[in-house]
């Protein structure tokens, strides 16, 4: 009777989220789906950018939530302390403010950042339809595995009164956080629209994520899960013509307000974001959540022995032929620079923009690796001199491969959750082999999004994608 009334009021919590046909596409519950889930005949409600059914699984490309004993709730733990002893403070009180699952709040974030009054559809129409339709996009993405988890919220399993009243009478899961992923969903898009504040605008979408945490309303893994979809499922929503029409009429509507000429270019001359303007700084050794990392890496070292962990010494090299190699496989081609010229360049400028991106923050950190803080010897000998005195902080493979990823993932759509999947493996292997730690993991994905978001202002990357995407078109036949 108690699973049962569970499972009604999970559904109910559902409403919240979506329209009642959307509820019934997420409840298809395929974790390892034998066919793609990816059809162009989908409609797409006017709300949102990728209808549900076409939505990137992540109960199929991320691992489930970690259970209390195991190694990844550790950290879950040791943040929902620290988001606890951030309520009296001023952290605390942005997140008070920042509460609220509805796109209004985010309306509210974004029209501070780009210096309005206000972000609505009576005043600034087109702003507020972009926001609103990757608001909703985001918030969606993470249905599938609330339905499947139903995983209880911090102040449930914890054992305290919710700090924001609002969330408890919300019976959907903590996992993934749907409120991230919306958040995270806008900053993507509106740091795409206009470039010159694309710190500011990322910075602000990356802490509304954490404000779930100081609230006690998701866990740590809940909200890097969100950040995941949010991106995964951007990723997928610039396969819909509407998205790039929206951050258009946006871009052109944010210029009328603040008098800039209509031909002022607010792409021309910026760079990529600057990740240490965005992330939190690395985790020190004496930071409570350093326990956490170490935890999480001497997990991670249990896979040696197998063939994961062989895989894991084989995703040692990061070069654009090993890239091509294993997205390749997943997508069921033959990646190369003569059989797939386009698909090929695409992953190699990449690397090119990853690089350089994550070299500004390491620039700034030095983290010690794994292997070179505990004095130990890794899998992949032949590496440990050359990166002993290279940053862990962030990770570069995690970065290179997740923004590979979301790109492929708008080439080739219908094998989104297998590329998704073996980008997050990718990311992961690094703390097998004792490269990087857990955390340098999380942000590589993070800027690896930020990136992406940054490469679609530029035009040749759109053609590239479209090139792309006509190749695997012709050899996926």
């Amino acid at each position: 009777m108690e699973k049962r009334l569970r499972i009604l009021l999970a559904l109910c919590g559902l409403l919240i989220l979506t329209s009642c046909g959307e509820i019934l596409d997420a409840l298809i519950d395929d974790p390892v789906p034998s066919t793609p889930g990816y059809s162009e005949s989908v409609s797409t409600p006017d709300s949102v950018y990728v209808a549900a059914a076409n939505q990137p699984n992540a109960t199929y490309f991320m691992p489930a939530p970690p259970n209390k004993g195991e190694a990844d709730f550790i950290d879950d733990e040791i943040q929902w302390k620290w988001g606890q002893n951030m309520r009296i403070y001023d952290r605390g009180k942005t997140a008070r403010e920042h509460m609220g699952r509805t796109p209004k709040t985010m309306a509210k974030i974004m029209a501070k950042v780009l210096g309005l009054s206000t972000i609505s559809k009576e005043q600034t129409p087109a702003l507020e339809r972009l926001l609103h339709r990757a608001f909703r996009t985001g918030q969606q993405s993470c249905n599938t595995a609330k339905v499947k988890y139903n995983r209880q919220r911090p102040f449930v399993m914890m054992g305290e009164s919710a700090w924001y009243a609002d969330d408890a009478q919300d019976a959907t899961g903590s996992f993934t956080s749907a409120t991230t992923a919306a958040g995270w969903a806008v900053g993507l898009v509106f740091a795409e629209m206009w470039p010159p504040m694309q710190n500011d605008i990322l910075k602000s979408a990356f802490k509304f994520g954490e404000d779930r945490v100081v609230s006690g309303s998701n866990f740590q893994s809940d909200v890097e899960g969100g950040y995941l979809c949010g991106a995964a499922s951007i990723a997928i929503a610039h396969t819909n013509p509407q998205l790039e029409r929206d951050i258009t009429d946006a871009r052109e509507e944010y210029k009328q307000l603040k008098g800039l000429a209509s031909s002022y270019n607010p792409v021309a001359g910026i760079g990529s974001p600057e990740a240490v303007k965005i992330l939190n700084s690395p985790v020190k050794t004496t930071d409570p959540r350093y326990e956490a990392d170490l935890k999480r890496y001497e997990y991670a070292k249990t896979f040696r022995e197998t063939a994961r962990g062989a895989q894991a010494v084989q995703d040692a090299e990061s070069s654009t032929d090993r890239m091509a190699l294993i997205f390749g496989e997943v997508m069921g081609i033959n990646i190369s620079v003569t059989n797939t010229p386009a698909i090929y360049t695409l992953i190699q400028n990449i690397r090119y923009k990853s690089v350089d991106m994550v070299n500004q923050i390491k620039w700034v950190y030095f983290r010690a690796r794994p292997y070179v803080q505990l004095h130990e010897s890794t899998p992949v000998p032949g590496k440990e001199n050359t990166y002993k005195d290279n940053s862990s902080y962030p990770s570069g493979h995690a970065c290179f491969g997740w923004s590979v990823a979301l790109a492929l993932a708008e080439v080739a759509p219908a094998r989104q959750n297998q590329i998704l999947n073996r980008a997050w493996h990718f990311g992961y292997n690094r703390v097998i082999v004792g490269y990087h730690w857990p955390t340098d993991v999380d942000a590589g994905r993070l800027i690896a999004a930020s990136l992406i978001a940054h490469m679609h202002t530029d035009s040749e990357f759109a053609n590239h994608i479209k090139q792309a995407q006509a190749e695997y078109q012709k050899l996926a036949k």
